[in-house]
C-alpha cells in the first residue's frame, strides 16, 4: 500500500513537470517561426528605404580574347549579367543609395544570372553563377596555355554582393566539346584592382562599401580599365603544365606554391623551383 501511496505522489511531481516541459518546446517552435518572415522581410525593409533618385548604373563587362578550343583562331569571350526575373541584361550598381545594404537588397531583387557567350557558336555558354547575392564577374584574364594541350585558359572571380573579402580564382579550360574547371585557390577580394566606376572600401573584417560614380568612358573610367587590364593575376610563374600561384592558404595566410596541373591533387611547396 505504500509503494502504491509513493508512486501517485511521484506521478503527480512528475507530471506537471513533463508538460512544462513539452509547453516549452512548442513555444521556442513557435518563436522560430516567427523569426523567419522578420529575415524575409529584412531586404523589403531596405528596399523600402531606397529613394526614387538613384541613378542605374550599367557596369563594367569583361570581354576577353583567345583561343579557347584550339582552332587556331581568336575567340572573344564576353560577359552577361542578367535580370533573372525579365531575363534582361541589366545594370549592376546605382549612384545614389545611402548604404551598401541597399545595393544587396536591389541585387537579391534581380536574382541575377552571371555567364560568359563566345563569338565562336560552337564553343558552350559558361555559366559564373546565378541568384542571390551577386555583381557579376570581378575579374577574368586570359591566362594563355596553362596545361599545355593547345587551348588558351581563362581565369575568373566572382563578384559576390556580401560583406566578405574571402573569394575564389578560377581557372577554366574548354576541353571535349565544354568547359571544365582545370583548378581553383582563395584569394582575399582587397588584392584585385577594382572595376571601372567601382571603388571598394575594406574594413578589418571585410567589405564595408562600394563607391559607385557613373564616369563611363571618361579619363578616369579608362584608367581604372587600363589597371584592370593590365592585372596580372596569381599565376607567376609557368613552366611545361605547371604554374606557381600565390594563394591564400587554410591558415589565411599568403602562400606560394607550385601546382601540376595535370595532377591538380598534386601541390608542391617550392618557392626555389
Amino acid at each position: 500500500m505504500l509503494n502504491i501511496f509513493l508512486f501517485f505522489i511521484l506521478f503527480c511531481i512528475v507530471l506537471p513537470s513533463c508538460h512544462t516541459s513539452t509547453e516549452h518546446t512548442e513555444s521556442q517552435k513557435d518563436t522560430t517561426h516567427k523569426k523567419e518572415p522578420a529575415r524575409q522581410d529584412l531586404t523589403a525593409k531596405t528596399l523600402n528605404s531606397i529613394s526614387d533618385s538613384v541613378k542605374p548604373v550599367f557596369g563594367y563587362r569583361f570581354h576577353i580574347q583567345g583561343d579557347f578550343n584550339g582552332d587556331g583562331y581568336k575567340e572573344v569571350l564576353k560577359e552577361h549579367f542578367i535580370n533573372g526575373i525579365t531575363h534582361q541584361e541589366t545594370n549592376k550598381f546605382y549612384q545614389g543609395l545611402k548604404d551598401y545594404d541597399q545595393l544587396v537588397a536591389l541585387t537579391i531583387q534581380k536574382n541575377p544570372v552571371s555567364f560568359f557567350t563566345c563569338s565562336d557558336s560552337q564553343i558552350d555558354t559558361l555559366e559564373i553563377a546565378s541568384g542571390g547575392q551577386l555583381l557579376g564577374v570581378a575579374f577574368a584574364r586570359n591566362e594563355g596555355d596553362l596545361n599545355q594541350d593547345g587551348t588558351d585558359e581563362l581565369s575568373y572571380v566572382v563578384n559576390w554582393a556580401d560583406w566578405s573579402n574571402i573569394n575564389t580564382y578560377v581557372i577554366m579550360t574548354y576541353q571535349n566539346g565544354k568547359w571544365e574547371e582545370l583548378y581553383t585557390f582563395g584569394i582575399w577580394d582587397w588584392q584585385l584592382p577594382d572595376l571601372p566606376e567601382v571603388k571598394n572600401n575594406y574594413g578589418l573584417f571585410g567589405l564595408v562599401d562600394k563607391e559607385i560614380d557613373d564616369v563611363s568612358h571618361d579619363t578616369t573610367y579608362q584608367n581604372a580599365e587600363r589597371d584592370l587590364k593590365s592585372f596580372k593575376g596569381f599565376i607567376i610563374q609557368r613552366r611545361k603544365g605547371k604554374i606557381r600561384i600565390i594563394q591564400r592558404n587554410q591558415e589565411a595566410e599568403l602562400d606560394t606554391i607550385w601546382v601540376d596541373l595535370n595532377r591538380t591533387s598534386t601541390k608542391v611547396d617550392n618557392t626555389s623551383q
